[in-house]
């Protein structure tokens, strides 16, 4: 029998449980599939304002070494975030997306049959990476759309190797306060990790009692680790750069596992630049902020049920099914996202947009609820 005739090994049996992530549509799709030319996408919440133009010319100054590969660890990046967090030097891991450091750390501590304790609407991608490693997935509801943390610690079993919470959460915007974060990893064993997944922590900071989780929690509590990403307010979505924050030990532990160059010199200059940018990221987060606070009102003007958001995007319940909504507004040239994945039917998740970007989904959504 030839090669290509014979049958392939399958994969772990897991794999064909898993169903693949499935990202917001892209412009570039829209545009092929609808022949639509202008094309506004607020489904994936990306920074609608772009890249700082610091990080855009780092970037294209290092397209004379496109031929070598970077340092593997990312040195000087690595050194960078540590300053500006305020960390100790081999307190920082920095990967190819924050799905890379949620990845290592599911490769890194799981065994099968090992326990993950998530949040019922925490972001998907905690539980398929749990469920490739053969890991146990309890999940504990929410209360009023958050975290219900005592709960989570209470779920907690000497099975339980890590706990995951996006704080903000994807999809729903809600975040857990200082006080609600300390008295959880005060009631968890030292032997159970957690993770804090803060994508969108530069848009809720601002927050009287959000945590300060860096340096301050992340030092105070050895089973903490705290990941960021620059996909974010940054604007550096394409680039794929996130960093976790933790105890030496558990860094360590990490980059045993981590790909050898995960994170390519482009990628990492325009990182440094784009921390380097205060003023861009003042000025971006002004921005969004305002945009946030207007484009609710006008939902809720709509008469559509609107959740407080501490992220740059809205999580919005809908009189008909958010697929159905989704499909009009496609045709309007207008991507949202449905959140039928997260068994929530009849809600999306709305970027906000700039002051354009958002009369455009008004309108075409007003045309559509009418």
């Amino acid at each position: 029998m030839s090669a290509a005739t014979d049958a392939v090994a399958g994969p772990r049996p897991v794999v064909l449980e898993l169903s693949p992530y499935v990202p917001g549509k892209s412009i570039a799709e829209v545009q092929r599939d609808l022949g639509i030319k202008t094309v506004v996408k607020l489904a994936s919440n990306e920074n609608p304002y772009g890249a700082s133009p610091k990080a855009i010319a780092a970037f294209k100054r290092t397209a004379k070494a496109l031929h070598l590969y970077p340092e593997g660890p990312s040195p000087i990046l690595r050194r960078a975030l540590a300053m500006d967090l305020n960390l100790p030097d081999g307190s920082i891991i920095v990967g190819n997306g924050s799905d890379e450091i949620i990845r290592l750390l599911c490769e890194a501590f799981l065994e099968p049959g090992d326990e993950v304790v998530v949040s019922r609407y925490g972001f998907i991608r905690f539980r398929q990476q749990a469920r490739l490693m053969n890991a146990v997935v309890v999940e504990v509801p929410e209360q009023q759309w958050r975290h219900d943390l005592p709960a989570m610690a209470r779920a907690v079993t000497p099975r339980t190797k890590l706990v995951f919470i996006a704080n903000p959460n994807n999809p729903t915007g809600t975040y857990n306060t200082e006080r609600e974060v300390r008295e959880f990893l005060g009631a968890i064993p030292a032997s159970t990790v957690a993770v804090f997944d803060e994508a969108y922590e530069p848009y809720a900071r601002a927050l009287e009692d959000y945590p300060a989780s860096l340096p301050r929690l992340a030092t105070e509590f050895a089973n903490c680790v705290v990941v960021r990403t620059f996909s974010k307010i940054h604007g550096l979505a394409a680039l794929r750069v996130g960093y976790g924050a933790a105890s030496p030990q558990i860094v360590g532990w990490l980059d045993r596992i981590r790909m050898p160059f995960n994170v390519g010199i482009p990628a990492q200059e325009a990182c440094l630049a784009a921390m380097a940018d205060a003023s861009f990221l003042r000025q971006t987060l002004k921005k969004t902020l305002a945009e946030r606070a207007a484009l609710a009102k006008a939902l809720r003007g709509l008469g559509l049920r609107v959740g407080e958001s501490a992220a740059n995007f809205l999580f919005v319940a809908l009189p008909k099914p958010g697929r159905e909504i989704f499909e009009h507004l496609l045709a309007e040239g207008v991507i949202i996202r449905p959140l039928d994945e997260y068994g929530l039917p009849r809600h999306v998740r709305i970027t906000v947009g700039t002051s354009s970007q958002n009369r455009r989904l008004l309108k075409a959504l007003s045309s559509i609820l009418r």
